[in-house]
């Protein structure tokens, strides 16, 4: 006999003479787990996102109006800045520190007097600045008219 026609002779039997289980489709199971709560745990997990997103967009517009507002506010305190260091300068001019000096009393130097270190002479005339004489008083203001007694 082949081996064709001694393996058709074994199908049925298994080894030892029994005969053998005769296999056959088994029926699709369907799951008992109901689809409702897995549609709805989907549906709720969409709407947080899209609400997620609709709240990350509402704070970047919110950050994007301070951001605005923050530069415009820098640009007038860097305009306020340049305006200062220009009135700064203005002060620091020679003739506006001899006006400021003047007020507050001090007089100009006169001629200066040097050292010399190696010999300790001194060079030139030390003379003591001289105030300029002190400026009129004010006139006083009249004095207030009597009331008139006929009215």
């Amino acid at each position: 006999m082949s081996a064709v026609a001694s393996g058709a002779a074994q199908v049925g039997r298994r080894v030892g003479g029994a005969p053998a289980a005769v296999l056959r489709l088994v029926p699709d199971v369907r799951s008992g787990a109901p689809r409702a709560p897995f549609i709805t745990l989907v549906v709720l997990l969409l709407a947080g996102g899209l609400l997620g997103l609709l709240a990350l967009n509402t704070v970047l517009a919110q950050d994007a109006f301070r951001l605005h507002s923050l530069q415009a506010e820098g640009k007038a305190l860097a305009d306020r800045e340049q305006e200062l260091a220009r009135e700064v300068e203005t002060l620091r001019t020679p003739r506006n520190l001899a006006a400021r000096a003047r007020e507050l009393g001090m007089v100009p130097a006169g001629t200066p007097a040097f050292l010399r270190l190696s010999d300790g002479k001194v060079l030139g005339a030390e003379v003591p600045a001289q105030a300029p004489p002190a400026p009129p008083a004010p006139p006083a203001p009249p004095a207030p008219a009597p009331p008139d007694p006929g009215r």
